[in-house]
Formats: C-alpha cells, structure tokens, sequence
C-alpha cells in the first residue's frame, strides 16, 4: 500500500528537517514577535551607551538611504534616529542600564526576523580583525601582495539602468557588477567591459594595474580578506590599518565544503581550515584557497575597521547581516552560544555558555546572504580570533521597533 503524497512529505520533514521557503522582499523578513525576550545583556553597559552614540549621528549623515526597513514597517532615518537618542539619555541617566531596558520595553516593539527553520531563529557565524605580521617589501615568508583598488576595476549599478535584461539583477549581488574595462586601440574605438578576474587568474595577471599595501604570509592574506578588516604589523612595531575596499565581483565560496574528505564536516572551523593549509604546503594551500574566486582589495584607515553602514566595529556589539533584507542603523537583541576556553592556545572550547545582548545592525559580508544569517563581531587579534574561529550555530534575533504612539510623542 502506498502512503498518500501528503502523509509521505510529512514523514520527510520529520526526518530531514524542512527547509522553509525562500523570501524575496523586505517586507517579509520580520513581523512583529509574540513573545518578548528577556533583556539581559552579557557585556558591560558602557560600551552599549558608546556604540549608540556613534550609530545615532552616523544615522544623521546627510546622504545616508532615508528609511529603515522593518519587515513590514518603515521608519525613516531621522525618526529612528531620534527614538534611539530618547533611549540614549535613559541610558545616561542609570549606569545600570534598568531605566533603559524600561523605557525600550514601554515603548519600542519587538520584531522577530524571518529564520533559518523558524521565526527568529538564525545561523550566528562570528569574525573578528585579525593582527598578522607583514613587510613593506616582499621578503621571506611575506610573498602575499595585499593589493589597493586596481585601476581599471570598474563598478556597474544596475539600479540605474532603464531596462535590465530579466533576471540579471536577481543574479547580481546586490544589483552590482564588478568588471574590468579594456584598454582601446584608438580613439574611435569604443571601450567594452568584461568580467573582473577570479582568485587564480588576478594572481596571474596583477602586474601594475594594482598598488600593492603591505606583503605577508599567503594564509594570512587569504583570512583577512574573509575578515574584511585587519592589522599588518611591521617588524620596526608601526601598524598598517586596512579596510574593505571593493570586491572582484565574483561570489565568495567557503572553501571548508571541499576539505569535507579530509576534516570531519561537525570539526570545520577556521582553525581547522588554516591548519590544513598550513600543513599541505604552499603549492597545494594555494590551489585550495583558489577555489573560492571571490578577491578583496583594501584601503589603509586611519581608524578601527569601519562597517559598511560608515561607523567603526565596536567588539561584541556589531553584527553584520544581509543588506537586502535587514536595516543598516537598528539595534536589535541577539541570544546565542559563546564558547569558554581553558588555555589561550586552546582551539577547541572546554565549554560552552548561554550569551545574550543588545547589538546593532551595522555590517555585512560576502557569505552573509539571507533572512536568517548573523555575523557578529567578537573583536581585535588573537583572543577574539580563539572565539570568533569556533563559533556556528543557531541563536535568536530581534529587532527593536519603535511604537507609532510613541514616535507621535516625540
């Protein structure tokens, strides 16, 4: 006797766990919760009231996108900006942070997001800035070039095309090609665009078209990239400061998925991975790290790493997420895992422990795609590199959205 379709779906589902189906629009990436999380914050209050205050004036920069999308609500940045300011001076007025979380709670709703298999629940990864050592020039083991813009990096926005051919724009990351133009021959000659290089072929090709920042340990070079952000320490003890700068416009592959025959799938971290590559060699670790075509190129700071949203990182507090779905600017409320260390040259966690606090939607990241996807920023050098390098598993988030009553009260 064969089991009816719909009794034989249900049995799958039990099993394998069904995915929920893919949304497409900003509107369905949150609703309002039913429940409420209980606000306690596993970080010292003070570093909450300074993040704050750097989200709310780089929320008030002229030119910044004006509204801030919650699901189905929208809020423009200047009245959310000001609802977080109100929050602000609570938070100034108590050190504990108890009239703050009183007043978010009396006035602000919470809206949970869209999820990985349920509402609100996400997949929570973590990245940190990494400190590596480096040379101005190419010497010993320094052979990796952390290469500036290439000059002939060209940026295609196709928002602002009339008519896009159907389907294009899905397929972009972001409504956005990256390409390379072509040098002419003549001046009647018109100049044509073609697709940037991959990891393998850039590596080939880079010559002159690129200014080279710093040189240092290839591994090293490729978990920057993935970073987005970092410090390259010379030998006389000066720091470089590097940030994100563009992108080759080629999507970013983990490559943890074809080192699945080598490292246990449930043991793939990064320390695993940058182990791996340590260990084969350099020939062998390049062809590995080639598989993910995905190049990042930077920009000396003078500053912390800056997000995408324009402000600083600040540690435990940033996450980033999809930009297609979640707003730049918002605090929200993250619970999730943090692992517990007993040495620091430990790379598997002794334990790990309940964790919860409020964060602010500030950044984003080429593996972070989605409406159930967290980055959250752990911090600066070895010791957030031990946690950041681990961290993979499910957690809670939430965004604060301010009452329609109370905005009309400010």
């Amino acid at each position: 006797m064969r089991f009816p379709w719909v009794i034989l779906a249900f049995i799958t589902c039990l099993v394998v766990s069904c995915a929920r189906g893919p949304i497409k629009t900003p509107t369905e990436a949150m609703r309002l919760s039913k429940t409420r999380s209980t606000l306690v914050d596993d970080l010292d209050f003070l570093s909450l009231v300074g993040a704050l205050e750097a989200n709310v004036k780089q929320l008030r920069t002229p030119g910044l996108k004006s509204e801030l999308n919650f699901g189905p609500r929208q809020i423009p940045s200047e009245t959310y900006a000001r609802s977080l300011e109100f929050l602000l001076g609570k938070a100034k007025e108590d050190p504990s942070g108890e009239t703050f979380k009183r007043t978010l709670d009396a006035n602000f709703e919470h809206y949970e997001v869209y999820g990985q298999e349920d509402w609100g629940q996400v997949f929570i990864t973590s990245y940190f800035e990494p400190v590596i050592e480096g040379a101005l020039k190419r010497s010993g083991r320094f052979t990796q070039a952390i290469y500036a813009v290439p000059r002939d990096l060209v940026v295609i926005d196709l928002k602002t095309f009339a008519n896009v051919p159907p389907g294009l724009e899905q397929r972009s990351r972001d409504s956005i090609l990256r390409g390379r133009m072509l040098a002419t021959n003549g001046k009647d000659e018109i100049p044509k665009v073609v697709a940037f290089p991959d990891r393998a072929q850039f590596e080939i090709e880079s010559g002159p078209r690129s200014e080279v920042l710093a040189w240092a340990d290839p591994v090293d070079v490729f978990f920057l990239e993935i970073q987005g952000s970092g410090v390259v320490k010379l030998k006389d003890g000066k720091e470089i400061r590097l940030g994100y700068a563009a992108q080759n416009g080629h999507p970013y592959v983990p490559i943890g998925r074809f080192l699945k025959d080598v490292i246990p799938k449930d043991k793939i971290t990064m320390h695993s991975i940058e182990n791996h590559l340590r260990q084969v060699g350099p020939e062998e670790a390049r062809r590995i790290m080639n598989l993910n075509p995905s190049y990042v190129f930077f920009r000396k700071l003078q500053t912390a790493g800056v997000t995408y949203f324009g402000s600083e990182v600040v540690a435990g507090r940033t996450i980033a997420t999809d930009q297609s779905f979640f707003p730049k600017g918002a605090l929200a409320f993250l619970e999730f895992e943090k692992p517990k260390f007993t040495s620091a040259a430990d790379r598997d966690p002794a334990a790990w422990e309940k964790a919860s606090r409020f964060v602010i939607d500030q950044d984003t990241g080429g593996a972070i795609r989605g409406p159930h996807r967290v980055d959250l920023f752990w911090g600066r050098g070895a010791e957030a590199k031990q946690a950041a390098g681990v961290i993979k598993g499910k957690g809670r988030l939430v965004y604060f959205v301010p009452r329609e009553e109370f905005l009309r009260t400010l």
